[in-house]
């Protein structure tokens, strides 16, 4: 008994150093984040501070500009999810066909964009690829007599431009889970259904879809959690802009906190953003095992 239960601990003593540094920087920044959130504190002046409670949180929740932020921030993050979902799902889907040569090629190159820093991204998303005169979209669409929208100064196309650009970021960590997942359902089963005269349509739909429900759950969380606290590619792309149409709760914490000084209403913001994904991964995670328990 000793000895099973020395061998069940040796472990976890290799793995203390590591948890107990991956414990010290999320709990230190979350804790000082708290406790600036519930302060009076401004920049370059963080030894006066004053104790005014749930205050900076009442001014948040109250100023139409924070529900403006919250209400964007939850189309970036649905629009961002849903497209890196089904062209993940897609190209997966066509990756894993016997007719692809050269998959290990294609695959890496549908992975480059996830190495990407998001900044250099959104920057070269933004010069090249929306800019209006010269850009690649702007081009494909004056090909075949198409406008010239000017797609990060129009408060109508900037918010779907920046989803577009994100998508693009996320969408291969969503084609390497679906990937991963494919190759482990039976060959058989898609042998007896293209018997059966089903196409690539059935097959997606009655086949693939449903053996790849616990895996869509598992990198929906990914995709949310990072879609909803992004900063860099929306900042690279438009600042916030054009008004406000692309403020979402992050950059809108940064105007809070960093351009307008005020460190207890921008931790306030940002701990708020803390929580709400909390409660989102509490439910998801509650859904995953539910739906594993009723696979199994």
């Amino acid at each position: 008994m000793t000895n099973m239960r020395s061998s069940f601990t040796r472990g976890w003593w290799f793995l203390a150093p590591g948890l107990l540094l991956m414990t010290l920087i999320v709990s230190v920044p979350l804790f000082m984040a708290f406790r600036y959130s519930i302060h009076r504190v401004f920049l370059y002046r963080f030894d006066d501070q004053a104790f005014v409670g749930l205050a900076n949180y009442l001014r948040a929740f109250r100023d139409p500009l924070y529900i403006n932020a919250l209400k964007t921030t939850v189309l970036f993050t649905l629009g961002c999810l849903v497209l890196s979902i089904v062209l993940g799902l897609l190209v997966a889907f066509m990756l894993s066909s016997r007719q692809v040569r050269l998959r290990p090629t294609w695959l890496a190159l549908f992975l480059v964009p996830f190495v990407v820093t998001p900044v250099v991204a959104g920057i070269a998303w933004r010069f090249f690829m929306w800019q209006q005169e010269f850009g690649v979209i702007n081009s494909i669409l004056g090909a075949f007599g198409g406008p010239s929208p000017y797609w990060l100064l129009d408060r109508e196309t900037a918010l779907a431009a920046a989803i577009v650009s994100n998508s693009w970021h996320l969408t291969p960590l969503a084609i390497l889970v679906f990937y991963a997942a494919l190759t482990t359902i039976p060959d058989e089963l898609f042998k007896a259904a293209r018997t059966d005269g089903a196409g690539p349509i059935q097959l997606l739909w009655y086949i693939v879809l449903p053996m790849l429900r616990p895996h869509m759950l598992f990198i929906s969380i990914i995709l949310i959690t990072s879609a909803f606290r992004e900063f860099d590619m929306i900042w690279s792309l438009t600042g916030g802009g054009p008004g406000r149409a692309t403020t979402v709760l992050s950059i809108f914490a940064y105007d809070r906190g960093i351009a307008n000084q005020d460190m207890g209403m921008g931790n306030s913001i940002a701990f708020s953003m803390f929580i709400i994904m909390a409660v989102a991964a509490w439910i998801y995670i509650t859904v995953y095992r539910r739906v594993l328990e009723h696979e199994e």
